[in-house]
């Protein structure tokens, strides 16, 4: 339930915490030099991947590293400041590639692989193995600048996690990382707002959005954020670092008391400090209660209590729900089908399990279906050897526009308590299931607090989560900018109730990120990275849902123009890792977008 109309909250909800190692070049205009850069792509499981293919069984959501034919790829390579230059390079056959990108010698640099229908594949992750994130992950980085032709050696290809990784301990000769001096490096910190530059943009790169444009997912012009850059020193040897925050707005820095926010513990882990600020070297406070709070559901004005900073003490249940479903790892034929959505029991003992689906077109190729009145009831049913169902319905559809021929599936199975399958002719008792689980809302009066206690079913308390959660949304308590609330992810793909809900004690609602900032060497500007995987949901046939595994990754990229005009660049990802789910890939295709646009005062 993201705004994807704000800025950078299309890659986000990001970890927040200083994880850019620092890799970037001049600020300056890009020289006339043509740099190579050239490597072997190996396949295989990096580290960065998701979970590992389970020893008898093949995952669902992964993809075997022998079926990949590597000579179906490119590497394209881009600058991110302007005038940005590109080019591509085919991959050979034994992995091995040269791209050859005019003016990019000491310029901010980034590298992806394209599959021959032109979609992004893998983002190349520059990984530093001497450096750590707040996770204890290695440090990594989706931008470098080469004072040298750069041959990356022999790097992982990881195709279930969308990764190209590169050690950093391979480029480490060829990477331009000369520090400015502190003074001379920008201070961006203000209120700034979007708007469309005054030159003509390259090819494939975009303006930012139109307001109230729903078809665009970048940043929307007309719009206010607030940076503030932090100076910090590194404990080992004194040396310089700095941190940018990216805030909705000058409010809501301000009413979370203009501070850094970083932990004790996580400035030692991290080595840093930045005890040079003064009072705002400190944790944010988050608010127990919100005065003189408008409900959207209510229209109502009243102080709200939360619990655990985010469960309202007005939040009633919005709808009639059932409980007794919820997502499970399953193995069906020796396929192990991550996060499986399981409604059980009925009246019989009986579960049925969703498998996924999803739609492709005549080409066989994953689209994303909207409106699935073309379909008409144009559907049939078949049972395989394993006993899996598998409703397939075809139609003309609109799909981006352009009516196209497509053939949309969904399958599950029904099993007993233990997931053994049951036989092809014994059906899931979908009214007697509703009818020993379901909750009614009441017309909006069935409080969630009511819905369970320490003592209740997990599946109450599951369905409790979903109530709080709903009505956080509805009501507009997510956006509120009248209390500092730290900012909650929602897990609903969570097996447990333990894990539905993680609130981020250093990150507030309002804060979009806050990254290591690595500035150019000539101190005009710098780049940050974020990175964050998840699962989001996609609708399969109007009425169901499948999980689908998301990694996101952004970079930003500014550069001081004038007192009062900053060049800014943002660059997107969006890849799913379950393959095999064609919903999901028409969903989170990987395409790679960048924005070009000016932050004025």
């Amino acid at each position: 339930m993201r705004n994807a109309k704000r800025i950078l909250q299309i890659c986000l909800v990001p970890t927040l915490g200083l994880s850019l190692s620092a890799c970037t070049g001049s600020g300056g205009g890009a020289s006339l030099d043509t740099l190579d850069v050239s490597g072997v792509l190996s396949l295989g499981n990096s580290s960065q991947g998701l979970e590992k293919v389970q020893s008898l069984a093949e995952k669902e959501d992964s993809v075997s590293a022998m079926s990949v034919n590597l000579a179906l790829y490119k590497v394209t390579c881009a600058t991110t400041t302007p005038p940005i230059q590109s080019a591509s390079a085919s991959v050979g056959s034994d992995g091995s590639f040269t791209v050859s990108i005019p003016g990019a010698k000491g310029q901010p640099l980034s590298c992806f692989l394209v599959n021959s229908d032109g979609d992004k594949a893998a983002d190349f992750i520059i990984s530093d193995s001497s450096k750590k994130d707040l996770n204890g992950n290695s440090e990594t980085s989706s931008t470098a600048a080469f004072k040298e032709h750069a041959n990356l050696g022999t790097i992982n290809f990881d195709p279930n996690a969308g990764e190209v990784t590169v050690p950093k301990s391979n480029i480490a000769s060829v990477v331009e990382e000369k520090k400015p001096v502190a003074a001379s490096v920008y201070d961006p910190s203000g209120a700034w707002t979007i708007s469309a530059v005054d030159f003509t943009l390259p090819h494939g790169v975009k303006a930012p959005c139109a307001n109230n444009d729903n078809t665009c997912h970048g940043p929307p012009s007309g719009q206010a954020i607030y940076l503030k850059l932090w100076k910090g020193v590194v404990t080992a040897d004194s040396s310089d670092i700095f941190g940018l925050q990216v805030w909705e707005g000058a409010n809501s820095f301000a009413t979370c008391g203009s501070k850094i926010g970083l932990t004790a513990d996580m400035k030692t882990a991290l080595g840093v400090n930045f005890s040079a600020n003064g009072a705002a070297d400190a944790e944010f406070s988050f608010s127990s209660s919100v005065p003189n709070f408008l409900d959207q559901i209510t229209n109502q004005t009243s102080t709200v209590t939360l619990t655990d900073g985010w469960k309202m003490s007005t939040a009633t249940l919005q709808r009639d729900i059932t409980t007794g479903c919820g997502p499970r790892d399953i193995t069906i034929g020796g396929v192990m089908y991550s996060n499986a959505w399981v409604c059980g029991a009925d009246g019989s003992n009986n579960y049925q399990v969703s498998l996924g689906g999803g739609c492709v077109d005549s080409t066989g190729k994953s689209v994303e279906v909207h409106d699935w009145s073309g379909f008409g009831g144009n559907c049939s049913m078949a049972v395989d050897s394993n006993h899996i169902r598998t409703n397939t319905c075809s139609g003309n559809v609109m799909v981006s526009g352009q009516s196209k021929a497509v053939t949309c599936t969904n399958k599950w199975v029904v099993t007993d308590s233990s997931y053994a399958l049951r036989a092809d002719n014994v059906n899931f008792d979908w009214n007697a299931f509703n009818t020993s689980n379901g909750i009614s809302s009441n017309n909006g009066q069935t409080t969630c607090a009511s819905i369970a206690n320490s003592g209740s079913s997990e599946s109450l308390k599951m369905a409790q989560l979903q109530c709080y959660a709903e009505y956080y949304w509805r009501s507009g308590m997510e956006r509120t900018e009248n209390a500092c609330l730290p900012r909650v992810d929602m897990d609903w793909s969570a097996t447990t109730s333990e894990n539905f809900a993680h609130v981020d004690k250093i990150r507030p609602q309002g804060l979009v990120f806050f990254e290591k900032y690595a500035p150019f060497p000539d101190g005009s500007g710098g780049s940050l990275m974020t990175r964050q995987e998840h699962y989001e949901g996609v609708s399969v046939d109007g009425t169901s849902w499948v999980n689908c595994r998301v990694i996101d990754v952004g970079g930003l990229t500014i550069k001081k123009v004038s007192d009062t005009k900053l060049l800014a660049t943002y660059q997107s990802s969006l890849i799913t890792t379950s393959t095999s789910k064609p919903a999901c890939l028409a969903k989170f295709n990987g395409t790679r977008e960048s924005y070009v646009f000016y932050l004025n005062k």
